[in-house]
This record gives C-alpha cells, sequence and structure tokens, in this order.
C-alpha cells in the first residue's frame, strides 16, 4: 500500500515539473516573440536563430553550419540567407579554399541588426529574472542545466 502511495506521488510529482517546464517554454517563446514582433531590428525569431553563429565569426561561416545549428534544413538556410542578403543584412560569398562551398558573413547593417535585437531579447530576460534573489537566480540555473542535460540525454539517437 505505500508503495502505490509513494509511487502516485512521484508519478503526481513528475507531471507537475512537465507541466511547469512546458509553462516555462511557452512562455518564453511568447516573450521572444513579443520582442521580436515590437523590434526595429526587422529580424524574425527564424532569421535570429539562423544567425547568430555569425556574431563571433570574422571568416563567415558555411550554409550547412548555419542550417545545422538552426535545426533546418539546408534549402530552407539558403532561401532564408538569400531573402536576408536581398535586404542587406548578410553576403554571400564562395569559399577561397573550396569552390563549393559559400560563406555567409553579416554586413555592417546585419551586425548592428543582430546587436540590437540580442540587446532587447537580454533586457527582457534581465528584467523576468530580477523578480528572483542572486541566490535563487543561481538555484534556478543549477536546475534548468540539469534538466536541459538530462533532457538532453533522453532524446533519441537518429
Amino acid at each position: 500500500m505505500r508503495d502505490a502511495s509513494k509511487h502516485e506521488a512521484d508519478e503526481a510529482g513528475v507531471q507537475e515539473l512537465a507541466q511547469a517546464a512546458d509553462r516555462l517554454f511557452y512562455a518564453m517563446r511568447r516573450s521572444r516573440a513579443a520582442t521580436v514582433g515590437r523590434s526595429g531590428a526587422g529580424l524574425s525569431m527564424a532569421q535570429l536563430t539562423l544567425l547568430e553563429p555569425l556574431a563571433t565569426s570574422d571568416d563567415g561561416l558555411p550554409v550547412g553550419k548555419l542550417a545545422s545549428t538552426a535545426e533546418v534544413s539546408v534549402p530552407t538556410a539558403t532561401r532564408m540567407l538569400k531573402q536576408l542578403q536581398a535586404a542587406g543584412v548578410v553576403t554571400r560569398q564562395r569559399s577561397p579554399y573550396d569552390e563549393r562551398q559559400v560563406l555567409i558573413r553579416l554586413t555592417d547593417d546585419g551586425t548592428d541588426r543582430l546587436s540590437a535585437m540580442r540587446t532587447e531579447l537580454r533586457s527582457r530576460q534581465t528584467e523576468a529574472l530580477s523578480h528572483f534573489t542572486p541566490r535563487e537566480r543561481h538555484e534556478l540555473a543549477a536546475q534548468l542545466h540539469r534538466l536541459a542535460a538530462v533532457i538532453g540525454d533522453t532524446v533519441p539517437q537518429r
């Protein structure tokens, strides 16, 4: 009898945590979408995700690497990058080392837009997380890292 009630309590706790994680995921998604919608940077969340790795790359990155990081197909990334090139956000050039490879770089305007968007997102995050004490933020960060690792370990391998 005791084992059954412990199992039910464990099950309820898992369910409560799963619901809280889902609420966090959707709240973060809504917050990011709202920030993007009000931003003057003119970048969508999908574009931001695709461009993010370029912020730390001076030499440019291949389309395949950007697609992989953004978890989109290469044809989808190529289409998005052509639109961003037309808007003056990126340049596309053949690699001097491998003619088959196209390297993507941010333009000055693209760098400014990406930086503005990142600043706006960080500002919203700072505002939201300021409701926690430094100790609570530290503890929460540790638990979120642990949760991300556990979830990552349960993803089926291809």
